[in-house]
């Protein structure tokens, strides 16, 4: 009787080790699928140059054409001081490392309003805007590439008047 337990014992040791190794195998090409999944995406490093200089823009949304990711959060002045602080009317260049996107928007978001208010930029050429809006602002660029995708850029911009 001892040894029919013991051939028991060993052969649910066996099929116990064989069961594990079969979901092993069985889920390792999924596992590896979702890693490529969660690639980081590859987003072109933007800047924002006025009166000769760069400022870096932080990218926020990324959308490859059918999902979308947030990278990051806006920075808000209630946390932040503004980098840029840039004359009322004056033009503002959005540059992109490596990649010439399809078309360029700029926009500033008031996110500290009671509901948010956003105010479009006036387009002066493809990659360059002019702010018509005074105030401490989200300075925020949307950027389509010619992929298909579509990455959205911000960083705290203080527009004065010139007056």
């Amino acid at each position: 009787m001892a040894e029919y337990s013991t051939m028991k014992i060993v052969a649910a040791m066996i099929f116990s080790v064989t069961m594990t190794i079969a979901a092993y195998t069985l889920q390792s090409p999924m596992q590896a699928t979702g890693q490529e999944d969660n690639e980081k995406p590859k987003i072109p490093q933007a800047t924002c140059s006025y009166a000769g200089q760069k400022y870096y823009l932080t990218p926020h949304i990324f959308n490859d054409g059918e999902k979308s990711s947030r990278i990051d959060f806006p920075e808000l002045p209630d946390d932040h001081t503004p980098k840029m602080i840039v004359k009322e009317g004056e033009e503002l260049t959005m540059e992109f490392d490596g990649n010439n996107p399809t078309e360029v928007q700029a926009l500033l978001v008031d996110y500290d309003a009671d509901i948010t208010e956003t105010y479009p930029l006036e387009k002066v050429d493809d990659n360059t805007f002019k702010a018509k809006e005074t105030g401490v602002k989200t300075l925020e660029v949307i950027a389509t590439f010619p992929d298909d995708q579509h990455i959205s850029y911000t960083t705290l911009i203080d527009v004065q008047d010139v007056a």
